[in-house]
């Protein structure tokens, strides 16, 4: 990782160079014939990709600088982020701060076009290359940039200007709109037989639906900036193991939301807490209502919780929802736990086997647990133990 440090720090990774190394040379090659020319046209792809991509970067990062923030920009994989700190702006600063990257990208698309064409015949034909090559790629990624696309800087500006208008319902419209325009877009790209571009788009509609659905949950209290504070606040009391502040915060939240995803994220870390204490009970109460809101932290608990209260079918069932979504021992441990305590050795047995098969650690020993012996005699288990016994020979 190459770091340059100042005001605004500048950091590229190696994937970086590979991805510029690789566009590079696709443009480069397919040209010419000579090695010796294409690695030096190559050379100034890389040279004037990275340099574009610096200067839409520290667009947003000098207007973040004049709002008061501090920022840190990355290049990494298919190009570069700005990252922000500091003090909370105002959705028409945010506005402004993401636009400014698309318009240092055009101011340096319209400065190479004036110089193309007052000193271009002064110019060498590498040196013609190359600000021909700038011209296009500010040009190009900038107008593609600002497509009304989450994330690009277009679906962040259509998601501010939506916010500011309709508040939350703004931000799940423009999540919407994202979708159907990266879908259109992609099918375009691939009409024409642009196959990395459409499959690029398709992949920015699957994130854009992806990014609707966390927003299609949220309620007006997830905006606001106390309750998010104070769910920021139990969080780091949490990392630092004030266990007890953090459980009294966690619940200050949920009286004062009601719904919505800061509340399912606080109930969640409340149950937790309740469960370490072994509060199986009152943990199983608060988090069963979001048993429809399927989110896998909050399933795989509430599964635990769901055996420890004995409800076995509720503990299957919530089993093979986790399994088939991400397949895990932990969930097909619990499902033949409850299997056997239903004294069902069969489906019990073949949930043991999937568990086994998904890394589950210390199979001797769980094969022993007690909670087996109501079909410790059934010839399905007995099969179990003489393979894995078989295995262990």
């Amino acid at each position: 990782m190459v770091t340059i440090p100042g005001k605004i720090p500048l950091r590229i990774y190696p994937f970086f160079w590979i991805l510029t190394l690789i566009i590079g040379w696709l443009n480069s090659f397919s040209e010419i014939t000579s090695i010796h020319a294409a690695l030096i046209k190559t050379v100034l792809w890389v040279i004037v990709i990275t340099f574009s991509i610096i200067v839409h970067e520290y667009g947003h990062a000098l207007s973040a600088l004049a709002f008061g923030q501090s920022s840190t920009i990355e290049l990494a994989g298919l190009g570069g982020a700005t990252y922000r700190t500091g003090p909370k702006l105002k959705l028409w600063q945010e506005f402004i701060i993401v636009l400014a990257g698309p318009l240092f990208g055009f101011a340096l698309a319209w400065g190479t076009y004036l110089f193309l064409n007052r000193w271009g015949e002064h110019s060498s034909n590498l040196g013609i290359f190359a600000l021909e090559i700038c011209f296009y790629v500010n040009t190009f990624w900038t107008i593609i940039n600002l497509l009304p696309v989450q994330p690009l800087d277009g679906g962040r500006l259509l998601s501010i200007a939506l916010e500011g208008l309709l508040g939350l319902r703004g931000i799940k419209i423009a999540s919407l709109l994202s979708i159907l325009i990266a879908t259109g877009v992609g099918l375009f790209f691939f009409a024409f037989q642009a196959t990395l571009a459409g499959s690029m788009f398709l992949i920015l509609a699957f994130e854009s639906y992806r990014s609707w659905q966390s927003t299609s949950s949220m309620q007006e209290q997830d905006q606001n900036d106390a309750i998010k504070n104070l769910l920021k606040a139990a969080e780091e009391d949490l990392e630092e193991g004030r266990k007890q502040e953090a459980s009294e915060k966690f619940r200050n939240i949920r009286n004062l939301t009601q719904s919505g995803v800061i509340y399912r994220q606080a109930t969640y870390h409340e149950a937790l807490l309740l469960s370490e204490k072994g509060e199986y009970k009152a943990a199983y109460e608060i988090l069963y209502p979001l048993k429809n809101k399927f989110h896998l932290p909050i399933w795989q608990l509430l599964q635990d919780l769901a055996y420890h209260n004995q409800e076995w079918k509720e503990a299957i069932q919530l089993g093979d929802r986790i399994f088939s979504e991400a397949p895990s021992y932990q969930a097909a441990l619990t499902n033949a736990l409850s299997y056997a305590q239903l004294g069902a050795a069969k489906p019990a047995v073949r949930w043991l086997e999937s568990a086994i098969r998904h890394g589950m650690p210390y199979t001797a020993p769980i094969l022993s647990k007690v909670e087996f012996d109501s079909i410790r005699s059934s010839s399905a288990f007995q099969n179990l133990l003489k393979n894995c016994l078989n295995e262990l020979n």
